[in-house]
């Protein structure tokens, strides 16, 4: 039934959580599974707006861009291991490290590589605090075009 599963991680256990059940449905079906993870670019965007001296400026770009790298860096080991794990079990994963806002990556990223089923986890915020932080999971499920899976957080 499906030929390509979608699992976004951050790094979290939470994350994570949408592991198993994407691979059962890996299993059943014989899907691939793509794991992605999203790295933000805001250090760096946001450095060097303080009205500092050019010197400053360029010595708070330096240090967010430092950041951007160990971030991706770190996430692409990361997402290696995960993948290493599916491997072993036996399922075909392809593994993307991508940079921007999460939400519109993964919705692209279904676009682009035939992904037919997004598997994800959400933190389950409500109210307030969903309205102040947004949500990921929230904003993928408005905006993709094939089905989203969604693991709650308890």
């Amino acid at each position: 039934m499906f030929t390509r599963i979608l699992v976004p991680l951050d790094g979290s256990e939470l994350a994570e959580r949408a592991l198993p059940l994407a691979q059962s449905i890996s299993r059943s079906s014989n899907a691939a599974i793509d794991l992605v993870q999203v790295v933000s670019r805001l250090p760096e965007l946001e450095a060097g707006r303080t009205g500092d001296s050019i010197l400053v400026a360029d010595l708070e770009r330096d240090a967010a861009r430092q950041l951007v790298e160990a971030r991706v860096t770190r996430g692409k080991e990361y997402v290696s291991r995960v993948a290493a794990q599916l491997e072993e079990a036996g399922i075909e994963v392809t593994t993307a490290l991508l940079e921007g806002g999460a939400a519109e990556n993964i919705v692209d990223y279904t676009r682009e590589h035939g992904i037919d089923l997004v598997v994800m986890s959400t933190h389950g915020f409500g109210g307030l605090k969903r309205l102040l932080l947004g949500s990921v999971t929230d904003r993928v499920i408005r905006s993709c075009e094939v089905p989203v899976l969604v693991v709650p957080c308890s």
